[in-house]
C-alpha cells in the first residue's frame, strides 16, 4: 500500500533547485554518517548519540524517528510532497530508489524520485492539507483525512476533492492493521506558524494583486525604498514592466529594468533572455526578474551566469520587501493587504 510523505529541502529552500534538477530527495542532516545498515530507529539513535553528543535527548529521538522514516519506512512507489520555499508551491513525486549515502556530495543523504509536479500552488489543496504541509518536521507522514487519495486526485484532475465523508481524522484501516505508528503523522507535530501566515499572505497577494496589479505593488515597494519608477501600462510590455532609478529625480546611476511574472508557473529561459535584451535596450544597469512562481533550472543557470547584471525576486523576496516597507505603503495598498506584526515562540 502506498503512503504519503513530506520531505523538505531546507528551512529556506536551499536544496530545492538541486532536488528538482537531479530528481532526488535531499533532507539534509549533513553531520550524520552513513545509515545504510541501520535498519531501525534505535540503531540510528545510537549513531546520532555518537556524532551529535551535544544535542539533547528529545532532539536526538526526534531526528532518529525522522531519519528512520527516510531510510527504512519510505518505500519505492510511495508519494512524496516537497513543500517549496522559493516558489511557495509544492512539488509532488513518486519515490523510485532506496536510501543512498554519498560522503563526497554536498547533500549526503538522498533517495531518487520522479517529480510528477514541480511546483503546484498550495491553494490547489484545501486548508487541512495545507496545514499538514506546514508541519515543522523535515520528514513525516501524512495519513489522515484521506490525504493520499486527495493528492493522487490532484495529480489526476487538478482538484482536491476534500476529506471523504466519514474519514475525518482516521488512519486508513490497512495501516492500522499493519501496525503503523501514529507518531509518524504530520498532524502530531507543531505547525510552522510563520510559514502558515506567509501562505495566507501569499493567497491575499495573488487575489488582490493579480496580473498587472502585481507590477504596481512592486513599483510602490521600490518607491518606498527611494526609487523613482515608471510602470508600463497593462498589455504587451516588451519585457519591461517597471523602470526604476535612484538619485535626484530618478537621474542617478542606479537604473533597474524590472520584469514581473505573476503566474504560478516558473519563469523559463526565454523570460530571462528577454530581460537581458530589455536591460540593454533601456540602458539600465541591472535587470530584476520578479517571479512569484520561481524559475526553472535552465533560467536559474542563466541568472547565475549574469550575476553582475541580473537579480531575482521570488515570492519569499517579495514578502521580505513587503514587510520591510509595509508601514510606508499607501493606505489603499494596506487596506488591500491588512497585516499586523505578532510575536510567537520558537519551536524547540
Amino acid at each position: 500500500m502506498k503512503r504519503l510523505w513530506i520531505v523538505r529541502a531546507g528551512a529556506r529552500g536551499e536544496r530545492e533547485v538541486a532536488a528538482i534538477d537531479q530528481g532526488m530527495l535531499f533532507p539534509g542532516f549533513p553531520g550524520v554518517g552513513n545509515l545504510t545498515n541501520l535498519d531501525d530507529r534505535d540503531k540510528i539513535l545510537g549513531h546520532l548519540q555518537d556524532v551529535m553528543p551535544d544535542e539533547g535527548k528529545n532532539t536526538l529521538r526526534n531526528f532518529a524517528a525522522q531519519l528512520n522514516q527516510f531510510v527504512n519506512k519510505i518505500k519505492v512507489g510511495d508519494i512524496v510532497v516537497m513543500p517549496r520555499k522559493v516558489s511557495n508551491g509544492v512539488a509532488i513525486g513518486q519515490v523510485k530508489g532506496s536510501y543512498q549515502f554519498d560522503e563526497g556530495s554536498a547533500f549526503k543523504h538522498s533517495r531518487a524520485v520522479i517529480w510528477l509536479e514541480e511546483s503546484l500552488p498550495r491553494d490547489t489543496f484545501k486548508q487541512d492539507l495545507r496545514h499538514s504541509f506546514g508541519a515543522f518536521m523535515t520528514i513525516c507522514e501524512i495519513k489522515r483525512n484521506s490525504a493520499l487519495d486527495r493528492v493522487q486526485a490532484v495529480l489526476k484532475t487538478g482538484t482536491d476533492p476534500g476529506t471523504l465523508m466519514g474519514n475525518e481524522g482516521q488512519v486508513p484501516k490497512q495501516q492500522r492493521e499493519n501496525g503503523v505508528d501514529d507518531d509518524t503523522d504530520a498532524e502530531g507535530y507543531q505547525i510552522d506558524i510563520e510559514d502558515l501566515a506567509h501562505q495566507q499572505i501569499i493567497s491575499l497577494i495573488k487575489s488582490e494583486f493579480a496580473g498587472h496589479a502585481l507590477a504596481e505593488l512592486v513599483a510602490e515597494i521600490m518607491r518606498v525604498k527611494g526609487f523613482t519608477t515608471k510602470v508600463s501600462p497593462p498589455g504587451a510590455d516588451g519585457g519591461v514592466d517597471i523602470l526604476a532609478a535612484g538619485g535626484t529625480l530618478g537621474l542617478g546611476e542606479d537604473r533597474i529594468c524590472v520584469q514581473v511574472k505573476s503566474g504560478d508557473g516558473p519563469a523559463n529561459h526565454d523570460v530571462v533572455l528577454r530581460l537581458i535584451g530589455s536591460v540593454a535596450k533601456t540602458q539600465a544597469q541591472t535587470g530584476l526578474l520578479v517571479s512569484i512562481g520561481g524559475v526553472n533550472t535552465v533560467a536559474q543557470k542563466e541568472l547565475d551566469n549574469n550575476f553582475f547584471k541580473l537579480r531575482l525576486w521570488q515570492m519569499s523576496d517579495v514578502l521580505k520587501a513587503l514587510f520591510d516597507t509595509y508601514d510606508e505603503l499607501s493606505v489603499e495598498t494596506r487596506d488591500k493587504l491588512p497585516l499586523k506584526q505578532i510575536w510567537a515562540p520558537l519551536a524547540r
